[in-house]
């Protein structure tokens, strides 16, 4: 038996953002950003919700299939637009999924791959026990990663941008599907990548609220961990897997830095074309990123039925995690 992948859908906010727009908000140059980046333009949302962008992207996956097939959703985000009810819970009663069973989980960038991981440990899960199965699961990152950057802060503002990307799941008998995922947390000490949550004031309390609902981001720090980490994940899901980087089809890696991209590419020694890359279009779409990044793969021809694919992801926690899946 194994868990695959059998449909995708991708949606972008409506607002395209160009470099040449956020030098009119902070003091930099599209020359500044490219080369530090990659990104050219980004989506930002002006009246979409995290739901909204969730919505268009999810029916697209699921298009030629039943909705009540749907036994599972999980939403990766760390932006959702509401604490309660949770973003599965409103993706189900928006698209009206029945039977599914729902929540949402906060890995920040890495999060699809940490949600991949769920949802195939519950599809996997469900079959050795009585009573329900989970056969289908819709695995979902939207962000409006925007509503919490910090734009007067040159270096960081300039990074990120808006949508949704989803994959519906299938467990299958005779199916490779997903071959292993590699997961690991870091202890960030230093609060490299920190945002805080404001509360109301509570009568009852002496507790003072000062973290402020606004991304810190310490980049120097964050671009050396995330070039560690991402060398580590790929080593050890590739050893667990019993592979080499030769043997993997296609990457595609967390769209949060070109460099960071770049890098990996030169230390496993693969041609920089076995990766995706389309943060040049989107920016950091934190959770978003990866399931954006493979629906553009795969409507482009670069991933094909067959192929071994790799995920790489890494982000706030501090954390980071690679999976390697075949494609159906």
């Amino acid at each position: 038996m194994g868990v695959g992948i059998i449909g995708v859908g991708k949606k972008l906010a409506d607002n395209i953002i160009t470099n040449e727009e956020i030098c009119k908000i902070v003091d930099t140059t599209d020359e500044w950003i490219i080369e530090r980046t990659g990104v050219t333009e980004r989506r930002i949302s002006t009246t979409q919700k995290s739901l909204d962008l969730a919505e268009v992207a999810t029916r697209e996956a699921l298009e030629g299939i039943d909705y009540d097939s749907i036994d599972l959703v999980i939403v990766a985000t760390c932006t959702p637009d509401m604490l309660v009810p949770s973003m599965g819970s409103l993706v189900k009663m928006r698209l009206g999924l029945k039977n599914a069973i729902v929540f949402d989980l906060n890995s920040a960038c890495s999060g699809f791959v940490y949600t991949l991981w769920t949802a195939e440990s519950l599809m996997n899960a469900s079959q050795e026990k009585a009573g329900r199965k989970i056969n289908r699961a819709l695995v979902i990152g939207s962000e409006r990663i925007t509503r919490m950057a910090n734009w007067s802060d040159r270096s960081s503002c300039i990074l990120f941008g808006d949508g949704a990307g989803v994959v519906v799941l299938e467990r299958r008998e005779g199916e490779t599907g997903i071959i292993t995922t590699f997961l690991k947390n870091y202890d960030d000490v230093n609060q490299t990548l920190w945002c805080g949550l404001e509360y109301e004031p509570n009568p009852f309390s002496a507790e003072e609220f000062q973290e402020k609902r606004t991304l810190r981001m310490a980049g120097t720090q964050v671009f050396k961990f995330a070039v560690n980490a991402v060398n580590e994940v790929m080593e050890n899901v590739l050893e667990e897997a019993n592979m080499t980087a030769d043997e993997v089809d296609f990457y595609v890696p967390h769209q949060a830095n070109l460099r960071i991209i770049k890098s990996a590419a030169a230390k496993f020694r693969q041609p920089l074309e076995k990766f995706q890359i389309n943060i040049h279009k989107t920016g950091n779409v934190s959770a978003a990123s990866i399931p954006m990044a493979l629906y553009d793969a795969i409507k482009a021809g670069k991933i094909k039925k067959g192929n071994t694919v790799m995920f790489v992801g890494f982000g706030g926690g501090l954390s980071a995690g690679a999976s390697l899946m075949k494609m159906w």
